[in-house]
């Protein structure tokens, strides 16, 4: 079968690694360079994690886990830091019961962990008085522009073509073949088109008026004061605060430092537009949460920069075909917390126009909800 991708980062590239192991003509268009940095799919580090309240989204880890893994052994290089993580909240706060019930159903084990024997594991993580954090070892962090980098050389060692600095302007179903209309004004021919274009999906497809929000989003690194090697993977997790919704990473290696971030909606942005600087506000806040977590850095930025996230109202995924259009499918509304699913989206949406089932019932994710 004849297939494009359009959008080569995090999905898109694992969609056409997918495809192509399975050995169908596969293009994939990207209207920037691989890698870059004017999406959500770049930087040295995005968490991944089994510690969801919501059940189906640790179930889908249980399906993503081995296809990283696969990932890794056909590159040959490591792209999933298993460091371990911890998910931090005040003790009886009812995401804790959520997460272990899930973890409990999916199989995977963990343990819970109070203030001192979280100091004593882990000496450059410190958990407030009255809290209580799970710890769960098959959590760490994704190499996340590798990762992109990896599928993408993995898809075109099975044949795969990919265009760089190419943008797509339309996509339209004639019978039974899918438009693909490029900026020079060709037009190619396909069987099926598997669109993962995050931020810029609404430019693409404005008449289906999604309900998606494009936000700024920020992340910082701080110096380390003292004792760098409590902050190696080896030696500290990557650890979310349940309640503030911050979060951070053990030192990746690359960048000096230790990064931090928070998951909220930020600033509503074009993806064309975004400012670019490090807000006062958010640099503050990200030392406060860093001052009472982390002892051992000090309030100097190593590091800062902006990506975006592409969120639905629900922070659910749109995984469903173009009304209209079968031939069309859309991967998008990753929110924030999508990366670490990637492999396992590109694979959905290749199960998908290969009309091949996938096992678990993901019909929550169906375009009609974001319309």
């Amino acid at each position: 079968m004849k297939i494009a991708v359009i959008g080569v980062g995090g999905s898109g590239s694992a969609a056409l690694w997918h495809l192509a192991r399975r050995g169908h003509d596969v293009t994939g268009f990207e209207q920037f360079s691989l890698g870059h940095d004017r999406g959500s799919s770049h930087g040295e580090s995005r968490v991944i994690r089994y510690t969801y309240v919501d059940g189906l989204y640790t179930e889908l880890m249980a399906d993503a886990h081995p296809l990283w893994g696969m990932l890794e052994a056909e590159i040959g290089e490591e792209l999933f830091v298993r460091c371990g993580g911890l998910m931090m909240a005040p003790s009886g706060h009812p995401d804790l019961k959520s997460i272990t019930d899930a973890l409990s159903f999916v199989g995977q084990p963990y343990e819970l962990l109070g203030p001192e024997a979280v100091a004593e594991r882990f000496p450059a993580l410190r958990l407030k008085p009255g809290e209580r954090a799970i710890f769960q070892k098959e959590s760490g962090f994704l190499r996340a522009g590798r990762c992109v980098l990896a599928h993408a050389r993995a898809a075109r060692n099975h044949g795969a073509t990919l265009f760089e600095n190419t943008a797509v302007t339309d996509v339209s179903q004639r019978g039974p073949d899918v438009l693909v209309t490029l900026s020079s004004g060709e037009v190619q021919r396909f069987d099926r088109v598997i669109v993962t274009a995050g931020p810029y999906l609404t430019q693409l497809f404005s008449s289906l008026a999604l309900k998606l929000v494009i936000s700024r989003q920020e992340f910082v690194y701080f110096a380390i004061r003292e004792n760098p090697a409590q902050f190696d993977p080896q030696n500290m997790p990557i650890w979310i605060d349940s309640r503030t919704n911050w979060y951070g990473f053990p030192s990746d290696g690359v960048i000096d430092g230790v990064k931090l971030a928070e998951h909220v909606v930020g600033e509503a942005t074009m993806p064309n537009s975004v400012r670019p600087a490090l807000d006062e506000a958010t640099r503050a806040a990200a030392w406060e949460e860093a001052r009472q977590r982390l002892p051992g850095l000090e309030n100097t930025v190593t590091f800062a920069k902006t990506c975006l996230y592409t969120n639905t109202t629900s922070e659910d995924f749109i995984l469903d075909f173009v009304p209209g259009a079968p031939g069309v499918f859309l991967v998008s509304g990753c929110s924030g917390h999508g990366f670490k699913f990637t492999t396992l989206l590109g694979e959905i949406a290749a199960r998908r126009v290969l009309d091949e089932p996938y096992p678990r019932d993901i019909s929550r994710f169906a375009l009609a909800r974001f319309r």
